[in-house]
């Protein structure tokens, strides 16, 4: 999985050969998006409600939801380091191997509150071994692809967490149960593990001994965020961006619900269209928003992501909502579009490991600060608030993505 070395995000097509074994590449890495995506889906699903077939309190119900991505912001850092030493194979067949084993003999076996929260747990330290390494090198892989092709990879996962997991999740509790279900899952990382096997077979190996030791090589990353002002403002733009669509996701069935009378279908609909329309974006829309400058492609984004908050902090009716909603996924899906092709770019001249352990930090913390924080903000002054903020943070981003695109002009 060597880089082309005339190509570049945005550049010159590849010669034949590199675009063929580029192309096969990326089929395998959407089709580890979709099998990850819905592992990842049906656990979201099944497990806060096998949580309260235990009889969990609502708080325990809520630790089972959020501490099963908690782990990607422990870890993100570290495995960037890992990869660098060991490579990204056998921290792969980790994840994959400790996921099947844990959905096998834990979940399936839990009979208390406190051990689905001790499996769950588990599992959030185990699941970034899967999703790190393969974010990892699909950056590595980008710069020998079309630049049409950006957000496939992220694409085909949201397609699995957002749309496939979720419902087959729901058909396999009611038709199987639960601790079947939890082995269908663990027969679904076995499947994983075969195919990332051969996906990853080109994926340049660690350097053993000659790597910088762990420690150093953290603090390394560290030093790193620091002292790259463009590193910094691509995780930033990430975590804001991941940010909006958990407050969205957590708050706007409620939003539609209490404010305007709509039935609970109707108002998880609004989920399903931003979902929908980001999906579709990172897709489509590659191919003609990727040949635009980077600056411009942000603009329209924090333009777009503006008008969006704006509708949901004051929304004029629930028509205003599915503007919202729509809005929403299409400015995501460029602000993705774009922050990708950065992260790869970076990913070229920092290191793969470096970048991709930043990639996979930024992302969940913001899903995590979206649903947490927001949740305090809404409690304390409703749950339109957070659309208020969130439309003043893309502000400030527009205005400085404007300046910026003064200062080069000048």
């Amino acid at each position: 999985m060597k880089p082309s070395t005339s190509t570049s995000v945005t550049g010159a097509a590849p010669a034949a050969p590199s675009l063929a074994r580029s192309s096969r590449f990326l089929a395998g890495f959407m089709l580890l998006g979709v099998l990850a995506g819905t592992a990842n889906g049906v656990a979201k699903v099944a497990l806060p409600l096998y949580a309260a077939t235990l009889h969990a309190s609502a708080w325990q119900i809520g630790l089972v939801g959020g501490l099963q991505f908690a782990g990607m912001l422990l870890l993100s850092l570290p495995l960037g380091a890992l990869i660098d030493r060991h490579g990204s194979r056998p921290l792969f067949r980790f994840g994959c191997i400790g996921g099947a084993v844990l959905f096998l003999a834990g979940f399936s076996q839990a009979a208390t509150p406190w051990q689905l929260v001790g499996c769950v747990l588990l599992f959030g330290l185990v699941n970034p071994f899967r999703m790190v390494t393969t974010q990892t090198e699909f950056l590595h892989l980008l710069p020998s692809l079309s630049p049409a092709k950006t957000g496939w990879q992220r694409a085909a996962h949201s397609c699995g967490m957002f749309f496939v997991g979720p419902m087959l999740g729901s058909w396999l509790i009611v038709a199987a149960g639960y601790s079947h279900t939890f082995r269908m899952v663990a027969a679904g990382l076995g499947v994983t593990l075969l195919i990332g096997e051969r996906v990853l077979s080109g994926a340049p190996p660690g350097r053993g001994s000659d790597a910088t030791p762990f420690i150093g090589r953290l603090r390394d990353q560290f030093r790193l965020i620091g002292g790259n002002a463009e590193l910094r403002r691509t995780m930033l733009i990430e975590f804001l961006g991941q940010v909006a669509m958990s407050y969205f996701t957590v708050f706007v069935i409620l939003v539609g619900m209490r404010r305007f009378g709509m039935s609970m279908r109707q108002a998880a609909g609004l989920v399903t269209l931003e979902g929908a329309v980001f999906v579709l974006t990172l897709l489509l829309a590659g191919h003609l928003v990727m040949a635009w400058r980077e600056t411009t492609r942000y603009r329209g984004a924090f333009a777009l992501l503006l008008c969006a908050e704006l509708l949901l902090a004051n929304p004029p009716g629930a028509a205003g909502l599915w503007a919202g909603a729509l809005l929403l996924g299409l400015g995501l899906g460029l602000q993705h579009l774009t922050s990708v092709a950065r992260f790869a770019r970076l990913a070229q001249e920092l290191g793969r490991g470096r970048t991709g352990g930043m990639f996979s930090l930024a992302g969940p913390s913001g899903g995590l600060a979206g649903a947490v924080l927001g949740g305090l903000l809404s409690q304390q002054f409703g749950m339109l608030a957070g659309f208020h903020v969130l439309a003043l943070l893309f502000l400030v981003q527009l205005y400085r993505t404007r300046a910026q695109c003064a200062a080069c002009a000048t």
